[in-house]
């Protein structure tokens, strides 16, 4: 972890949040590079006018945002057939944040990697 400040707090359903970096985490994992050591960055910065604002970023595979269109977060969609998945980790990501009050965004490059903004409401 980078930059997380020590006196953060965050009011949020600790399941949810587990599940989150969970599947974040795992999804780095699976489609890191063949090409180089995967690095995974978690930025944190609270107090921000939307609330506490995590950034989660990795140097895997990436995908190509333009085949993706509006599908990254819906059930059972994959852009990797080459890996195993079921489609559901970003989905249950989406949701997690949205039950929460929150909301995720995403960047991300074949061949560069991939970056997720996730918002989380003041407390």
């Amino acid at each position: 972890m980078d930059d997380i400040e020590e006196e953060l707090h965050v009011r949020a359903n600790k399941a949810y949040l587990y599940s989150i970096f969970y599947n974040l985490l795992s999804n780095a994992i699976n489609y890191r590079s063949r090409d180089r050591s995967l690095v995974v960055h978690i930025k944190c910065f609270g107090n921000t006018e939307k609330g506490t604002l995590i950034s989660f970023s990795d140097n895997g595979s990436g995908f190509d945002m333009d085949k993706a269109g509006d599908d990254v977060f819906k059930l059972y969609k994959r852009f990797h057939t080459d890996k195993r998945g079921r489609g559901i980790g970003l989905y249950l990501v989406k949701t997690h944040l949205e039950a929460m009050g929150g909301h995720v965004e995403v960047s991300s490059q074949l061949g560069v990697g991939t970056k997720f903004l996730i918002y989380l409401p003041k407390n």
